[in-house]
């Protein structure tokens, strides 16, 4: 007799695997919409008043102050930051000059995100595993994987500091370079190709515009 060319054992066979490939795809497709989410949903980071400009003196070295925030207005028991201000005693108020009035740190510690403490004089320090920065926020000792976030700030009705937007930010053969917010922790700009590295260390996903260059 003519082979019609599928035995029973082979249409089962294929069955399976048929089931198998749809049960996989309904399981994976939700699993890589939650991997590719991180990078594809955007927050956006509210400007946020920390004060009069008044409220945060030059001094004679480094000293910065603390100004708290709410990062999300909506959730206000959920989201409050602390950014510490440090007055360089210069006088431009572009945030991006060289002689810019003021540098904003976020107090997060990049190896697990405790709160940094400021330490008059010398940087900034981690009481929970012992990480140190320097005044430009750079690690100088423990476990941080790289410098502390900075805080884009602005001027507005003469005497009020707001921040309008946050990012990371590293070192590239000494020059001060930035991206966009990574979570304690993960590098801001790891090797391999860039949609690797951003499902493997998503941004925060502020919607960020474009990334500043300092001048």
């Amino acid at each position: 007799m003519a082979d019609d060319g599928t035995t029973r054992g082979q249409f089962l066979s294929l069955s399976t695997v048929g089931i198998g490939a749809v049960i996989g795809g309904v399981i994976g497709v939700p699993a890589t919409a939650y991997m590719l989410a991180p990078v594809t949903d955007e927050v956006k980071f509210e400007p946020v008043l920390l004060g009069k400009v008044g409220d945060f003196p030059s001094s004679s070295g480094f000293d910065p102050k603390a100004a708290t925030y709410l990062e999300d207005t909506q959730n206000p028991g959920t989201s409050p930051g602390l950014a510490w201000v440090s007055n360089t005693g210069k006088t431009s108020e572009d945030w991006l000059d060289p002689d810019a009035m003021f540098i904003v740190f976020s107090n997060r510690c990049m190896h697990l995100g405790c709160p940094v403490q400021a330490a008059q004089g010398l940087g900034f320090s981690c009481p929970c595993h012992g990480g140190q920065y320097d005044t430009e926020g750079r690690r100088i000792a423990g476990p941080p994987i790289r410098p502390l976030d900075r805080f884009q700030w602005e001027i507005k009705n003469s005497d009020e500091l707001w921040i309008t937007q946050r990012w990371s930010v590293d070192f590239i053969d000494g020059q001060l370079t930035y991206f966009p917010v990574k979570m304690p922790g993960q590098p801001v700009a790891p090797p391999g190709p860039s949609i690797i590295a951003d499902v493997l260390y998503p941004n925060v996903t502020y919607e960020y515009g474009k990334v500043p260059r300092p001048k």
